[in-house]
């Protein structure tokens, strides 16, 4: 991309509204452009920028119309926008080397992750004195997503590489597959499914904050997160298909400034006043994302600017869990930051 071409089209997310192509001052409110987006959910901790854009009007006030579904995992969302069904979809970062190792055309515009891991270890409450250390947990079980013999999750692969930080091998505990959501986590831990669970938030604050189990490693201790070989890594971002990019910069650029509106809002509301904008219905998930949020400060990134220390934190991740994506990882087919911004 050329540079003038690249300072241009930068430029847009930082144009007042009736500056943008195609929007007129006087016809604002008349007209939507509809931007299509695809993320996990609902409630995934991670995407909350997104789900709080429309709440917020930031769209309208764009001239824009932000159309968000649902999806059980980022891979089906991505999957689902690769087909063409969607603009953009919300994902792991860590999938999108995956891909490219087998020659998906996907590329990242905007980080939706801050400086902090969200994930922890979470053991059955009664089992407190007995497992102390990761170490403990050799020869018991561990719930998480799982996959396949052939294709793991992220949050497996994970898990693997923070237990291996504790002297523990992949085959020294025993997998046992969990749901992504509250009630199934509860569900294995209060059942004696398991004795530990691998999960990110909120529902390792929910597991706490309903007695259900106790924190015993959690990546947000700065210690811990120094000791697991790429723990820093960009968690969660929004991608798209590169022929977008290239036929419709101007959607992309609506795309980064409605999140970036949204992330500016963030910094300066409570994370009570975040939560009430989501419209959560449920009075225990409402408290569950306040708790989440408050424990986390630096959960989501202060602006849109992606930071190559986390974008490499990615590599050295891949290689820690012994994904081949490591050897073919691409940073420069992988993210395009043209209106997103980065800095180290």
């Amino acid at each position: 991309m050329r540079r003038s071409r690249r300072r241009f089209l930068g430029g847009l997310v930082a144009l007042p509204l009736s500056s943008l192509p195609g929007v007129h001052r006087a016809h604002a409110d008349a007209v939507r452009h509809p931007i299509r987006l695809n993320i996990p959910g609902p409630g995934s901790l991670p995407f909350t920028p997104l789900e709080l854009v429309n709440p917020l009007g930031i769209d309208r006030a764009l001239g824009a119309e932000l159309l968000i579904r649902y999806f059980p995992s980022g891979v089906q969302a991505a999957e689902d926008m690769l087909a063409g069904n969607a603009d953009f979809a919300g994902l792991g970062f860590v999938v999108l080397p995956r891909m490219q190792a087998k020659g998906v055309e996907i590329v990242t515009i905007a980080p939706l992750s801050g400086e902090t891991p969200p994930f922890s270890v979470v053991v059955r409450a009664e089992l407190r004195g007995r497992i102390r250390a990761l170490g403990d947990l050799r020869g018991r079980s561990v719930g998480v997503p799982v996959g396949s013999i052939k294709s793991k999750t992220y949050l497996q692969s994970m898990a693997e590489v923070v237990l291996a930080s504790g002297g523990v091998k992949p085959n020294e505990v025993r997998w046992v597959g969990t749901g992504q959501n509250i009630d199934g986590l509860v569900g294995a831990l209060a059942g004696n499914v398991v004795d530990a669970v691998f999960c990110e938030e909120p529902f390792s604050s929910a597991l706490v904050r309903r007695g259900t189990g106790f924190l015993l490693a959690d990546l947000r201790n700065a210690k811990l997160a120094a000791s697991v070989p790429g723990a820093g890594h960009l968690r969660a971002m929004i991608a798209t298909r590169p022929a977008l990019i290239r036929q419709d910069p101007e959607r992309v650029a609506l795309m980064v400034q409605m999140l970036r509106r949204a992330l500016a809002w963030m910094q300066e509301q409570t994370p009570a006043a975040i939560v009430a904008r989501l419209r959560v219905a449920d009075d225990a998930d409402q408290a569950d994302r306040v708790a989440a949020l408050r424990n986390a400060a630096s959960l989501f990134p202060r602006n849109t600017r992606f930071s190559r220390a986390q974008v490499e934190a990615t590599r050295t991740f891949l290689r820690a869990s012994g994904d081949p994506a490591a050897d073919t990882f691409d940073a420069a087919r992988l993210v395009d930051d043209t209106w997103a911004g980065s800095r180290p």
